[in-house]
């Protein structure tokens, strides 16, 4: 035990009487009746006085020192507050100001025999004061508010790099507040829509789309500030939107009232009680519990007004076609959205052409032109663009396709996947030639060793990453469309959203490192009841998104209406294991993982259903399999895995419909998970320290779990970061780091290929789509790593 653990405090005098509320903490009894109701910042605001706060900040100073104590942080904390009182005995009301309480626990410390650990404060005070300084700095701004105050200061470097509003200077126009305040008015909207008030419930299946513009920029400007939701005002982004949506709703014949009469409703507050809702997104987002996918984030209440990420084109045989593919892949890039193709239909490269009597150039030409384009447009201004480009496997020119990007010297905008078709297995498991079939003609071209193929595969994985593979019966067999809409056959550019042409996917994130909480013995676990309220909120907000949606396509509009996908995933993984000291590559941790990913899948679908009650299924639903009792997962056939009443929900969904086809997708999150300050989708850390440049600079990460641990070891300095940058991220060769931490902070590479994909096979099971996961090999990792990798895979088949 600690010196700091055995010392003890002389208890307060219990200040509770009869009828007088009191608090006690660790054995330390004070009136909460006494207590200032407020305290003053730093910035002059004047908020809600919190003791937990004082609490918390003399607890990370005992941390900091290598001694946590709790009880001892907490009795402290309760001096503080009776200084603080007596030192303004008489006053009917006081506001104390932050420097003051800070000034009192310094005192008490070293009052009380904690001089190391007053120290520990002292720093501590200084070290938030550099950060507030970095936090002005990087958001050119005299002071911070709560919001900024909420996010660390990579977060922030990420906001103002890709998200934050700028002048034509480059000047920071826009707070993190502000920021996060339009996304939630916009995405709020739908409800004014849906409002009984406004609209009457959906009679028919189709949907109504426009093209273009409908309301003048004019006309927007003049109505900003006049309209509101309760104390939140619309700007022209809003109202361009709303506009839209109400529009979609007057063309449906579904409106109660005129655009003008809405307008009325809208600048006398008669819609004020959807403040609520406004509120509910804003504070799940700031809190970091859940961040919805970059378009969103960038785009609304914003100039596009954008917030899909995910979309797929169709590419048919013809110059036309490749073209019109070609325009509309720039505007979705301009918009800020990422594609998905499949080549398979273009004629391979020397085949006839009649109308010229000439030969084809092939796919690759065309990708190539794709390629091109996409260097030349950013998505939405923010990032080079993003594609998927898919081959058959019977495709003729497969092997060249295979080996397009050797050396990553060609398609650099590109991922490339081979579809590997249903047949393929048993021309593999017999070892006969494998038929080549011609897209333009469907007869058999040529024939190629199947097992070559494959080690083709394998090979060119190995030397440049790419392609990947794509398993045509796996990606159909749980897919609700399969008999009414045919195979899917394309997929975004990481993979994760299974999407037919014209389909688009919004994809949001629940950083599940923020469900942990702590009982008194600081024992921790997962708040599942605060988990299950922000899967419901999550799962409106995207629900809101498609409705809110300004699609850059009018195609694209009417197909994701009719299905109403929506990727709900999550982040923080990596980062909610090290805090429960569970190893990531553990069986207890793919169990974990595993309960918390069918716990969101069942959440969201029964919030699903529920707005499905008020507002009607997706108008696809009678072309699905749902209203036969099944799934879109692996999880629901497999009912000995059940840890929740499926068979409950799949009535629901029968007798009410469900408002989503698709719920849950798991994405790599590598932007939000940023300003979340959180491990990126389902991956462990990649490293536990690394730098990391942004156009505003560069700094050190240093993962938060990781540091605290050091911290209460008495390990972390300055020589532990540069040991930890030096070893690529990992501790596992650094002698004095105490080997139960080594089994717990494990990065991506101290992993083994086969317990990745364990964890994503304990995620896969009770997931909608698919999800973006990467398998990390050693540098000395040889070909035949990878052929037994996809061995492996041919084997789960």
């Amino acid at each position: 035990m600690s010196k700091t653990s055995k010392k003890t405090l002389k208890p307060l005098k219990p200040a509770c009487r009869m009828g007088r509320p009191a608090s006690r903490k660790g054995g330390l009894a004070y009136r909460i009746d006494r207590f200032p109701k407020e305290i003053r910042k730093r910035d002059g605001r004047i908020v809600s006085f919190e003791i937990k706060r004082i609490e918390s900040a003399i607890f990370r100073a005992f941390e900091a020192s290598g001694n946590p104590n709790r009880k001892v942080a907490d009795e402290i904390a309760g001096i503080v507050i009776e200084k603080l009182i007596k030192k303004h005995k008489g006053a009917t009301k006081f506001i104390p100001s932050i420097e003051e309480i800070q000034d009192l626990a310094e005192e008490t410390l070293i009052e009380r025999g904690y001089a190391k650990i007053a120290k520990s404060y002292i720093l501590y005070r200084e070290k938030r004061a550099e950060v507030r300084y970095e936090k002005q700095q990087i958001l050119d701004k005299e002071e911070i508010d709560e919001v900024d105050k909420r996010f660390d200061a990579n977060s922030l470097r990420v906001l103002r790099s890709r998200y934050l509003r700028k002048d034509d200077q480059g000047k920071v126009i826009e707070s993190p507040k502000e920021l996060f305040t339009r996304v939630a008015v916009h995405v709020s909207l739908p409800d004014i829509i849906y409002d009984k008030r406004v609209s009457k419930k959906k009679k028919t299946a189709g949907v109504a789309v426009l093209e273009g513009e409908i309301i003048g920029n004019e006309k927007a400007v003049a109505l900003e500030g006049f309209l509101k939701i309760g104390k939140f005002s619309l700007n022209r982004f809003h109202i361009k939107a709303l506009y839209k949506m109400f529009f979609r709703l007057e063309k449906e014949g579904r409106a109660k009232v005129s655009w003008e009469k809405l307008l009325q409703m809208l600048k006398k507050n008669q819609f004020k009680e959807h403040e609520k809702t406004i509120e509910k997104f804003y504070g799940i987002m700031v809190s970091r519990r859940f961040l919805p996918n970059t378009p969103t984030i960038a785009n609304f209440g914003n100039y596009l007004g954008m917030g899909s990420a995910c979309f797929a084109l169709e590419i048919n045989d013809s110059i036309d076609s490749i073209m019109d593919t070609l325009k509309k892949a720039s505007i979705i890039f301009k918009a800020g959205g990422g594609l998905g193709y499949n080549f398979s239909q273009l004629r391979a490269e020397g085949d006839y052409i009649r109308t010229t009597g000439g030969t084809s150039s092939g796919p690759l030409i065309f990708m190539r032109l794709f390629d091109t384009m996409t260097e030349v447009i950013k998505q939405g201004g923010i990032r080079r663009g993003a594609n998927m480009g898919i081959m058959d496997s019977n495709h003729p020119d497969i092997e060249k396709f295979v080996t397009a990007k050797s050396g990553n010297k060609s398609l650099k905008n590109f991922n490339i996947s081979v579809m590997i078709m249903p047949d393929f297995w048993e021309y593999y498991k017999k070892n006969k030639p494998y038929p080549l079939v011609s897209p333009r003609t469907g007869e058999v071209v040529s024939h190629i060793s199947p097992r070559f193929l494959l080690d083709r595969i394998a090979y060119q994985s190995w030397e440049s990453g790419e392609p990947g593979v794509i398993f045509s019966d796996r990606v159909n067999e749980h897919n609700p469309f399969f008999k009414s809409l045919g195979p899917i056959k394309t997929t975004n550019p990481c993979g994760e959203v299974l999407l037919y042409p014209n389909e688009s996917c919004n994809l949001g994130s629940l950083n599940v490192w923020s469900f942990l909480k702590s009982d008194s013995k600081e024992k921790k676990s997962i708040d599942w009841e605060r988990l299950e309220k922000a899967i419901r909120i999550a799962v409106r907000f995207l629900d809101n998104v498609i409705d809110i949606n300004v699609f850059p396509l009018s195609e694209i509009e009417k197909m994701s209406l009719n299905t109403r996908k929506i990727g709900l995933g999550v982040m923080g993984v990596g980062s909610l294991m090290y805090d429960l000291e569970i190893p990531f590559n553990s069986q207890k941790a793919r169990n974990l993982m595993e309960k918390i990913i069918e716990f969101i899948n069942y959440y969201s679908k029964a919030e699903s259903v529920e707005i499905a009650k008020k507002r009607g299924s997706f108008p696809y639903y009678e072309k699905s399999f749902f209203p036969d009792g099944k799934l879109p997962f692996a999880g629901f056939y497999d009912k000995k895995s059940w840890s929740l009443d499926w068979s409950k929900l799949v009535k629901e969904i029968k007798k009410f419909g469900i408002r989503n086809s698709y719920t849950t997708v798991i994405a790599p999150t590598g932007s939000i998970s940023m300003i979340a300050g959180c491990s990126s989708g389902i991956e462990p850390l990649f490293s536990l320290a690394f730098e990391k440049n942004v156009s505003v600079g560069s700094f050190y990460y240093i993962d938060p779990v990781f540091e605290r641990a050091m911290l209460r070891e008495g390990l972390f300095d300055e020589m532990l970061v540069r040991d930890v940058v030096v070893n690529n991220g990992s501790i596992t060769k650094i002698s004095y780091i105490p080997p139960r931490f080594k089994k717990i902070f494990v990065a991506a590479h101290d992993i083994s290929p086969e317990d990745h994909v364990k964890t994503l096979a304990s995620f896969q099971k009770w997931v909608d789509s698919s999800i973006s996961k990467t398998n990390n090999f050693p540098f000395e990792a040889v070909v035949e790593d990878r052929s037994e990798e996809h061995t492996s895979e041919l084997q789960s088949h």
